[in-house]
């Protein structure tokens, strides 16, 4: 039943027609065998070192962002509403409108899982939450991130010689310059790699 959720991405409705059980089995099994999981995959150094990630890296990050060590985006889990009022508003999330947790998902170039965080509250911040993960500890000064607009990691990133790719933003001048428009359209093609990972989990 676990594994089939794992592959196949079922909903616990689908799985406990298919299983001859009950709704609330399923998501109990699912939860009991999630947490062996995490806490298996939590006794191994799944980050591979530098050269790992230079010797896999895809020609076309060799060639336009080589220093790249992780690709990163955040995704949110749907919650119940929390009895605590003061759980219940932090666990809001206005991007999806209702309760969640969050939790940061990083994948090496080549499109091997490298990092996952701890759930967070559905209301912190990419940036909050890329501070407080523990990914940039695992960095060294020259590699690069590749994320999405939302990730504004200049001033946490700041000293430590980590630096961060992301599509330009749309400034003053109103229009992109057609440079502008190349480089969002390479990073989101490059990106969509760490959607299809987020995409399996959900």
């Amino acid at each position: 039943m676990f594994l089939c959720r794992l592959k196949c991405g079922l909903l616990t409705q689908d799985l406990a027609v298919r299983f001859n059980c009950h709704i609330s089995t399923v998501s109990r099994k699912i939860i009991t065998w999630s947490n062996f999981l995490y806490f298996v995959l939590g006794s191994f150094n799944i980050w591979p070192n530098k050269y790992n990630i230079e010797a896999k890296m895809p020609a076309v990050f060799r060639m336009l962002y080589p220093s790249t060590r992780v690709v990163i985006d955040c995704t949110e889990i749907k919650t119940e509403r929390p009895s605590s009022l003061a759980l219940g508003s932090k666990c809001y999330s206005s991007y999806k409108s209702s309760h969640t947790w969050k939790g940061l998902v990083g994948i090496a170039p080549h499109g091997a899982l490298t990092f996952v965080s701890s759930l967070y509250t559905g209301s912190m911040s990419d940036v909050e939450i890329t501070k407080l993960c523990g990914l940039i500890d695992l960095l060294e000064s020259g590699d690069s991130i590749m994320a999405d607009k939302g990730f504004v990691l200049n001033k946490v990133l700041d000293g430590t010689g980590i630096t961060v790719n992301t599509p330009p933003f749309l400034m003053s001048h109103g229009q992109f310059s057609i440079q502008e428009v190349e480089e969002t359209q390479t990073i989101a093609k490059l990106r969509i790699h760490i959607e299809r990972h987020i995409r399996r989990v959900n």
